[in-house]
């Protein structure tokens, strides 16, 4: 007991220490603003904001409009795409659980979109195909066991909708995008796309002359 006394005694005094510190700071900022404020100038204290916790999705407008024109989606697509979005992982644009963060199967985003799995395993093999959407195999998992053990992650292309900073994209995700480049390969020439610098800790999205000068560049080394 007499340990614990000790202690609450001695937080106590850190924390009168630390009162007469901030008190002692202040009137000496007081006194150097009425210094100031004799010449004509004036010190302006700074106001403190609220973090606004907010989670949001933003959608890749450019890219959006350039997949109406070209028809590469239909309705039905989009509509599924934009549902997703309470679903995706900040910065990585996984679909997890919104309230464990664990990934989703077909059956579970089904479930969440109270569609029926069938039709949820269609669409989501034909965005796929497509390039709109991703699921990664674990092939260390294929070769030791044959099968998938593990639940294979789906992604949403954050080209379309992007979960988080645009500017601060898990880079591994980005990097197997650009492997697999499905769209390139089909022709969907996208005005933002998604690149990692040499040796960057994220991935970004930028306008496409920039996706095709860091690729010109890399294929020249």
């Amino acid at each position: 007991m007499d340990e614990i006394v000790k202690l609450k005694q001695s937080l106590q005094q850190a924390e009168l220490k630390a009162k007469k510190r901030i008190e002692i700071d202040l009137s000496t900022v007081n006194a150097e603003e009425a210094k100031a404020n004799e010449q004509g100038f004036m010190i302006v204290r700074q106001r403190k904001r609220t973090v606004n916790q907010t989670r949001f999705s933003q959608t890749i407008d450019q890219n959006i409009a350039y997949l109406c024109q070209e028809q590469y989606l239909t309705s039905a697509e989009f509509s599924f795409i934009f549902t997703l979005a309470p679903m995706l992982k900040m910065n990585v644009n996984a679909i997890v659980d919104p309230v464990s963060g664990q990934y989703c199967s077909v059956s579970e985003i089904a479930s969440f979109l109270k569609r029926s799995r069938q039709k949820t395993s269609e669409m989501i093999s034909a965005l796929i195909e497509k390039g709109i959407m991703y699921e990664f195999a674990n092939v260390h998992e294929l070769k030791i066991y044959g099968r998938h053990v593990t639940r294979r992650p789906f992604f949403l292309n954050p080209e379309i909708l992007c979960c988080g900073d645009k500017n601060r994209l898990q880079s591994g995700i980005i990097q197997l995008m650009i492997h697999s480049n499905i769209l390139e390969k089909v022709g969907v020439k996208l005005p933002i796309k998604a690149v990692v610098e040499p040796h960057g800790q994220y991935g970004k999205l930028v306008k496409r002359k920039k996706f095709l000068e860091m690729q010109k560049k890399q294929k020249s080394k």
